[in-house]
Order: C-alpha cells, then structure tokens, then sequence
C-alpha cells in the first residue's frame, strides 16, 4: 500500500520532467530552426544580390558591345580581339592571301559590295581654278570603267606622248603586264560649257614642259557599307565630238605615224561617246539643250516652262528617234596615277602608283606599298 502511494505521487513528477524535457527540446528546437531560417535568409539575400549584381554587369557589358558596333569611332579603330590578334591586321583581303592586292582589284570588290545603295556611284571631283588658285569641288556620276582603252591614249595623256622614261623603250613587251594592264580610265559626262573644262583649258595655257607633268583632278570615293575611302589622282580629258578638246603631248616628241594613232584613237573615243550619250535617260539629255550653265535665270512665265521652249523632249526628234549628241555633251575621262586607299575596319591603308617601267623596272604596272595610316 505505501509503495502503490509511493508510485502514485511519483507519477506527477515525471510527467512534470518529460513536459520540461518535452519544452526544453520544443524551444532548442524553434531556436534551431530560427537560426537556420536566419542563416538561410541571409544567404539568400546574400545570393540575390550577388546575382543582381552579376545580371547588371552582364547588361552593362553587353550595352557597351552595341554601342561599340553602332557608334564606332577612331579610338576604336583596330582594338585587339581574342589572342591579341587585330581584325582584318594581315591584308588577305579574305581569302587567305598576304599580297597585297592593288586599288583596281580592291574598287572593284568595294563598287560590288555597294551595288544596292542608291547614291553609292556618286563621286567627289576637286580641281583649281587657275586664275585664283581656289580649289573647286562637286559630286559627278561614275558610270563604268571604259574598256579597250587604246594605249597610244594613255600615253598621250599619262606620260605626255614620250615612248621612254629613263632610257627604256616603253612601247610594245617589255616584259611584265601588256598595254591592257591598264584598265583603268573612270568615265563620267559633263558641259562643255561647265568650269571644269575652263579650269583645265586654264592648266594647258598656264603649265608648259614639265609643268605639264603634274595632275589636274583628284577623286574622293567613300564606301559606306565597307568603310573604304579611294582618294584618285590623275589626269582628266574631255571628249567632244571631234576628239578630245585638249592634249597634253608634247609637239616635239610627235612621228610620222602619230597622225594615224590619233585618228584611230579619236574613232574610238567618239564612238564611246556616242553610246554613252544613248545610254542616258531623256531627262538627262534634255539638260544638255538648256541654257548656258550659271547665268542669272530668267522666264516669261511664273511656272518657268516657257523658259524651256525649243528643248527636244528627251532629246529626240518628232519621229521619237535619238538626236545626234549636241557639242555641249562630253565624257570627262579620269586617268589615275596614284591612289590613296584606306580602310576604317582595321584602320589599313595603302598607296598604289603608276609606273611606267623605267629604272630597270621589268615593265609598266602598279606598285602597292602599305604605310601608316
């Protein structure tokens, strides 16, 4: 009886200690997980920043590769890439040749490239005015390369009709690239009555002997979708309907024979001159009936078309036929001697020079050489 008393008031007791024990495991219990809620709230902020603030400086970075590609400047011009090479360093044009190619081979890729973009023929012409030695600039249409070019012209015009340079017989094989390596004549049209053909009638009266040895033209191209710029060099002629309007031989070197190259020449001029004039559109002859080019403009009439009374339409007669070219219709000829060419890709640039063979050269062609931009 007394140990059944006994067990009795012992039960309350350890009831009382397994609650405590109980309570004391709940409340290390909900310190633990309090702890571990802690410690897994602030890795989680912790991380959360660290992924914000890697995500913002992915977008930063790619921010600043789209400004890069879009707004490219000079300072940005030929920055190394991956393994510390520079895009497009090594002059193989893409195809995996380190030779340098010259300015024909290079314009014809760039003219092919620009095919599509309206305006991408449009050339800037700058000459001197030799009465107030100001230099005068205008856009003109490039309209092809001529083809068949006689020799005998390029001489005329490049070298001044003289068949040596140093002692070396230029005419005929002389061993390297034959006389239709240059194909290179650039045709364009203009007035005769326009400042250019005055400038260069100016050039003729003023320079004599050597002076005639210098250039009367340079060319600026610029190729918006390669990032090239050609700035050409050389010597302009202008074809009218009897021939070129202004030689640039020298009357002592002339031969008996230089009467017939002239007329062989002047043939085939003339017929460039009249496909060329064929292959215009009709608003573009009619400008060549108009009115003098430059003087004070003046109509009857408020709306101006009376001022254009006696133009043929399209320059054609009233059966719809094409009218001879009228003399104020020209080619202008470019003749190139050196070519400035640079590249803003990879900032590469190159000069390219005529030469006619002498100094022991192997013969007439173009010679490249690359310089510091």
């Amino acid at each position: 009886k007394f140990g059944t008393s006994l067990l009795t008031r012992s039960a309350p007791s350890l009831s009382v200690k397994n609650r405590f024990s109980q309570s004391t495991n709940a409340a290390s219990s909900r310190r633990a997980t309090a702890i571990s809620t802690g410690s897994y709230n602030s890795l989680v902020n912790a991380c959360g920043r660290s992924c914000f603030v890697h995500n913002l400086s992915q977008r930063f970075s790619t921010i600043r590769k789209m400004t890069t590609s879009s707004q490219e400047g000079l300072s940005d011009i030929g920055q190394s890439t991956k393994g510390g090479n520079t895009k497009n360093n090594s002059d193989d044009d893409g195809n995996g040749d380190s030779s340098i190619s010259n300015w024909k081979k290079r314009i014809d890729i760039s003219i092919a490239k620009s095919r599509k973009i309206r305006g991408s023929n449009y050339v800037q012409i700058s000459t001197i005015n030799y009465e107030t030695m100001e230099p005068r600039c205008r856009t003109v249409v490039f309209r092809g390369f001529l083809k068949g070019v006689p020799f005998g012209a390029v001489e005329d015009v490049l070298n001044n009709g003289r068949v040596e340079v140093d002692g070396v017989n230029v005419e005929g094989d002389t061993g390297g690239e034959t006389k239709e390596s240059y194909n290179c004549v650039m045709k364009m049209i203009t007035d005769v009555r326009s400042n250019k053909v005055q400038e260069l009638e100016m050039f003729h009266e003023m320079k004599s002997g050597e002076g005639k040895d210098s250039n009367t033209v340079e060319m600026v191209w610029w190729f918006p979708k390669s990032s090239e710029q050609y700035r050409i060099s050389g010597r302009l002629q202008f074809i009218g309907s009897n021939g070129p309007l202004f030689s640039y031989t020298d009357n002592d070197v002339k031969d008996d024979d230089d009467d017939n190259t002239t007329d062989r020449n002047n043939c085939y001029f003339m017929a460039e001159r009249k496909q060329q004039w064929g292959n215009l559109s009709d608003m573009a002859r009619e400008q060549f009936f108009w009115e003098k080019p430059g003087i004070p403009y003046s109509s009857s009439s408020a709306d101006g078309v009376e001022s254009y009374a006696g133009v043929p339409p399209g320059g054609r007669d009233d059966d719809g036929k094409l009218l001879p070219p009228p003399d104020s219709f020209l080619i202008m000829l470019l003749y190139p001697s050196k070519i400035d060419y640079l590249r803003l890709t990879d900032n590469y640039r190159q000069i390219d020079e005529w030469d006619w063979g002498g100094d022991g050269c192997s013969g007439r062609h173009w010679k490249s050489m690359r310089v510091n931009p």
